[in-house]
């Protein structure tokens, strides 16, 4: 049993099934049996990759919730399509899928090796909700999602601003996870010709409270 897996679902208020808490268990095996090989993400332990990637990833989810409902109630449907822009070893689109087995997912990577693991993985949780699309992020048809997040995508700059906003659908949703307020504002500075607002949520992460962890939000 993942004890921090467990007590962070709970200081974060998700109330997950036995039957998710399986699949996140199963992704957490299949990171740390690959991650050396695909060099995947930052973690040599089950509790490190629980903390810095799992419950990191999580800690959006009430926010993400919020804006689900709002897309749904506005353009009045209920499945939505979610993609993790420079998805890499599964972060945060998967355990986000996990969280929300009721919405459609997308991994978006470029490189064949993780692509090749991420369908493995997903193939070995069981989640019918995510699909992999291995791709340059440039050549996916505009107006493809209406929400897109990302952790280790690309900094803000005017060109990758360009490409995320090009991909998002009108009235969509992006969601970046960043840290420092004093970085965000120096990007969100040099690309206001393209995002004269945004929103800055302050994220907590369970065992990693130390650490400042923000969610910038971009309508389009």
């Amino acid at each position: 049993m993942n004890e921090k897996l467990n007590e962070g679902l709970k200081k974060l208020g998700l109330e997950f099934s036995q039957n998710q808490i399986s699949r996140i268990e199963t992704y957490i095996s299949c990171v740390l049996e690959f991650n050396k090989t695909y060099n995947l993400m930052k973690a040599d332990s089950t509790d490190e990759l629980t903390v810095n990637h799992i419950l990191d990833s999580l800690a959006a989810a009430p926010s993400i919730a919020s804006f689900i409902q709002k897309i749904q109630e506005k353009k009045n449907i209920a499945s939505l399509q979610i993609a993790d822009i420079g998805s890499g070893g599964g972060c945060p689109g998967i355990p986000l899928a996990v969280a929300f087995p009721e919405q459609n997912f997308m991994l978006v990577e470029r490189m064949e090796k993780r692509c090749g693991f991420l369908e493995s993985a997903v193939c070995k949780m069981n989640l019918s909700n995510v699909k992999v699309n291995c791709i340059q992020a440039d050549l996916i048809k505009p107006e493809s999602f209406d929400i897109e997040v990302f952790r280790a995508f690309h900094p803000f700059d005017s060109k990758n601003t360009k490409l995320l906003l090009r991909m998002l659908k009108k009235g969509g949703i992006l969601a970046a996870y960043k840290a420092r307020t004093e970085k965000i504002s120096a990007e969100m500075e040099s690309i206001k010709f393209l995002v004269p607002s945004y929103k800055k949520i302050k994220l907590e992460v369970p065992f990693l409270e130390d650490h400042e962890r923000n969610l910038v939000v971009v309508e389009k």
